[in-house]
């Protein structure tokens, strides 16, 4: 860049333009750390869901841990949020429960015989595409080629998977397919939702939580069910990891993140929860994944990236050129 010296102004040489990339990108550092830490998070929260399933703790259970927890830690962000719900349409605050107790439900209640594998390959993979669907039907969202090029990718994973189950090889079950897809549109709602009501990331975290705690209360009170009928050692393990570390501190870490990076590029991090997912599913709970497993398992992520815009459609092209 040139600059008139007689005004005082010298030259920004390439040097001091490396300067201040270099400032921006250490000044990011933060934020993607904690994007990493908090997908991380999610990753090894599935491995300890399937921990709470195989133990025996009833879904709900489970559910009413990962939400009333951080409902309490998180009510100094209650009280604002309340004056933003007014504004909110109801229909998407109602859809956003399906990121509540009916996403932790599913995905407690399919794990009870799935491996990890299948649930990291299915639900964060196939949510997009529950998304896309509802954005074209009610919004008439049109989608370009990546999101077409990615839902074609994500849709063989699944069909993968589906095969699997059909074929009835270990780990997976029609039953438990059914209710991962059921957990992947819960979620979608809440994404689609989201968008429409102006709260903010924990604003809206609060929300979910409080209302899916009420939801469980009401239920267990309507059947007479005991409220967390657990061992010392499943309460302590359970309530660190779903309602703590993943009900709390992970939204916390990735609402940071929103803040600094934006919201499209804290999401795109997202795209590795499978990959981390089925990892320390394979290291911790020594679930061993097959062929078509790690199959599925890269075309769905693959899928996701080329979907949310990570790696465009014409950069994979080139690459296989």
């Amino acid at each position: 860049m040139l600059a008139n010296r007689g005004l005082g102004f010298e030259p920004l040489h390439s040097s001091n333009r490396f300067m201040i990339d270099k400032a921006g990108k250490i000044k990011e550092l933060p934020a993607i750390i904690s994007a990493l830490a908090a997908v991380s998070i999610w990753g090894w929260w599935m491995s300890a869901t399937r921990v709470a399933a195989t133990e025996g703790i009833e879904p709900i259970d489970v559910a009413f841990l990962r939400y009333s927890i951080p409902a309490i830690l998180l009510l100094p962000v209650w009280l604002p949020t309340l004056r933003k719900l007014r504004g909110a349409p109801v229909w998407a605050l109602l859809a956003m429960l399906g990121w509540g107790a009916p996403f932790l439900w599913s995905v407690t209640a399919s794990v009870q015989t799935a491996n990890v594998v299948y649930l990291a390959t299915i639900v964060p993979c196939t949510m997009p595409l529950f998304a896309m669907a509802a954005e074209r039907i009610f919004f008439n969202f049109r989608p370009g080629i990546n999101q077409l090029a990615g839902f074609s990718l994500i849709a063989v994973a699944a069909l993968i998977v589906m095969v699997s189950a059909l074929l009835g090889s270990e780990g997976i079950d029609l039953r438990s397919l059914a209710l991962m897809l059921i957990a992947a549109g819960g979620w979608a709602c809440y994404v689609v939702a989201f968008r429409h009501t102006g709260l903010t990331a924990a604003q809206a975290a609060v929300w979910v939580c409080i209302m899916s705690t009420v939801v469980i209360v009401v239920i267990k009170l309507f059947t007479g069910g005991e409220f967390l009928p657990l061992t010392r050692e499943q309460l302590i393990f359970n309530a660190f990891a779903q309602g703590f570390v993943s009900g709390l501190v992970a939204v916390l870490l990735y609402t940071f993140a929103i803040g600094r990076l934006g919201s499209a590029r804290a999401a795109s991090f997202g795209v590795l929860v499978p990959a981390i997912g089925a990892l320390i599913s394979w290291l911790w709970l020594a679930e061993q994944p097959t062929g078509m497993n790690l199959t599925a398992l890269i075309l769905g992520t693959l899928g996701v990236a080329i979907f949310n815009n990570v790696v465009p459609i014409e950069k994979v092209l080139r690459f296989l050129n």
